[in-house]
């Protein structure tokens, strides 16, 4: 098996192009290298993966051996096997508490037992212990020094309690990241790169008895291990997913983490939460005054403020201190070696959609990037290095963000002082002594590129200098036209074309509010359009669409 493995990923190195795309789909890369930028600019944070939410791209990272991670149940004993990891302990908190049903959420028919399957709790449930186990008893409390193995710890159930699991990395994780809200149970497309490409449609998401885990999550789980196991040669510990707050689905708990400590939280903890179910007598979601269905705060059907079980606002400061990356380098990428599907030429924006979607592209057309991501994990290592493009696209954004949005925004009255701005901008890169557009363009899409770098052809370092040179260049013709209307339009279509989430930021939230987007299950439409400050501690409003509509069955 392995030796056939290692022959694929010999065969298929000549096709991965120093990145994912094979050869002839160089085009592609080229037609698509704005989105390729912002898979770069946008991974592993949670600002630009919430609302480039379809995510279709693949990533080798690494989690540093001693990195703290967190897990959130009813039970006091150490997990086994496969089930899931929080970065932040908020995150976790929020299925810290007694055996019962998840944050509530409103099932779409009424029946309150499907609320148990909107998010996770534990990716399976977990056995209740014989006659013969030990009673209950205070959870344990590890003394300085090593922590006992996972073997040592008392085994009882606590059903008055939740209890917050704290564990360390006890090696390098070698994980898979599956960008975009790929955590998010929707069928707005956030799962296609799972269940669609990484388990060619074979998912069934079927709620089996005896099963916590909502909507197929246990059989992803169950699937990603078996081909890190088989297909992968044993080469992957699991994968990284995102929802509200980034998640790890580990293997196998009890060979890769070391126990830290597990502690009891507070019972009913459910300050500024939702307090109930906000069901009517007959068990269906309740209505107001005005007749409309009320989803429960935070449910699909109505934004709502937050989870229970935890203060709303701690627990959304921390998901939102995440806009911005992962930090800590708690978690590396390898950026020259990956794999996307905008890199081959497939039709990912059917119907005018203006979000990917793998789930409506052929089937056999999949294939080469189902090969080239078999080939990237067996060929290539998550704790290889790699050149960091995403510092490198967050230097472009920088510099170029502010000045589009003020050259398209309307507010120059003549064209005269439009080309003055444009000239300022772009004068490091003129030589006036010897003019020449296409120098100037070039020299302003080197700008950040390092030298070794700019005529590479690995996958990202083309569609960087691709991304850039556009903007460089539009700016000259921009410079060059004398009709004030055509110069704006110009630049508001480079702005289009390069869909920055810079765009769509706050600016001048108050210390005790946050920039709100819709994070699955919460938020409307209207937080999609113009994400705005809102008071931390109740940030979805109960009114508008929900911009998530139903629960993926």
């Amino acid at each position: 098996m392995r030796s056939s493995q290692s022959l694929l990923a010999i065969c298929s190195l000549l096709s991965l192009s120093g990145g994912s795309a094979a050869s002839s789909d160089s085009d592609a890369v080229i037609q698509n290298a704005n989105h390729i930028f912002n898979v770069i600019h946008d991974s592993m944070r949670q600002w630009g993966s919430s609302l480039h939410h379809n995510g279709v791209s693949f990533f080798l990272a690494n989690v540093p051996a001693g990195t703290q991670l967190y897990h959130g149940t009813s039970k006091s004993t150490p997990v086994n096997g496969t089930e899931w990891l929080a970065f932040e302990p908020e995150h976790a908190m929020v299925f810290a508490r007694p055996h019962m049903a998840p944050p509530n959420r409103r099932p779409e028919d009424g029946r309150d037992e499907d609320i148990d399957r909107g998010h996770h709790e534990e990716l399976r449930r977990r056995q209740h212990h014989g006659p013969g186990d030990r009673p209950p008893g205070p959870p344990p409390h590890f003394p300085p020094g090593p922590p006992p193995p996972f073997e040592d710890f008392e085994v009882f159930e606590e059903k008055e309690a939740g209890y917050l699991h704290t564990y360390a990395a006890a090696k390098d994780l070698r994980l898979v990241y599956i960008d975009g809200m790929s955590a998010a149970k929707t069928k707005k497309g956030t799962l296609d790169s799972q269940d669609v490409l990484m388990f060619n449609n074979t998912l069934d998401d079927t709620p089996k008895e005896g099963e916590r885990g909502p909507m197929g999550e246990f059989e992803r789980a169950t699937k990603a291990c078996e081909m890190s196991e088989n297909e992968w040669g044993g080469r992957i510990d699991g994968v990284i997913r995102m929802e509200a707050g980034f998640e790890v689905i580990l293997c196998a708990f009890e060979r890769d983490l070391t126990p830290v400590r597990i502690i009891q939280v507070k019972p009913d903890s459910r300050e500024g939460g939702p307090k109930g179910r906000m069901h009517d007598r007959t068990g269906g979601p309740r209505k107001d005054d005005d007749g409309k269905r009320r989803g429960p705060p935070g449910g699909p059907g109505g934004p709502g403020g937050g989870p229970p079980g935890m203060n709303s606002a701690r627990w959304m400061r921390a998901v939102t201190a995440r806009y911005g990356g992962i930090g800590g380098d708690r978690v590396s990428l390898n950026y020259d070696h990956f794999v996307t599907a905008f890199a081959y030429d497939l039709d990912l924006f059917q119907d005018n959609s203006s979000l990917p979607r793998l789930g409506q592209v052929p089937d056999a057309e999949l294939d080469v990037v189902r090969r080239d991501l078999n080939a990237l994990i067996l060929a290539h290592g998550a704790g290889e290095t790699s050149r960091n493009w995403q510092a490198i696209t967050d230097m472009i954004v920088k510099r170029y963000s502010d000045e589009l949005s003020y050259l398209a925004s309307g507010e120059f009255t003549d064209i005269q002082s439009l080309h003055q701005h444009i000239e300022t901008t772009l004068s490091p890169f003129i030589d006036y002594s010897e003019r020449d557009n296409s120098s100037e363009a070039e020299r302003c899409a080197t700008q950040f590129l390092p030298l070794a770098t700019q005529d590479s052809q690995v996958l990202a370092a083309r569609a960087v200098h691709r991304v850039a040179h556009h903007v460089c260049s539009t700016l000259l013709e921009a410079w060059a036209e004398e009709d004030l209307e055509f110069a704006v339009q110009k630049v508001q279509a480079l702005v289009d074309y390069l869909d920055w989430t810079s765009w769509k930021e706050c600016r001048g939230c108050a210390d005790h509010e946050i920039c709100v987007v819709p994070i699955w299950p919460m938020g409307s439409v209207a937080d999609y359009e113009k994400p705005t400050c809102r008071e931390a501690s109740r940030p979805y409003d109960d009114n508008g669409e929900s911009y998530w509509g139903g629960i993926h069955p």
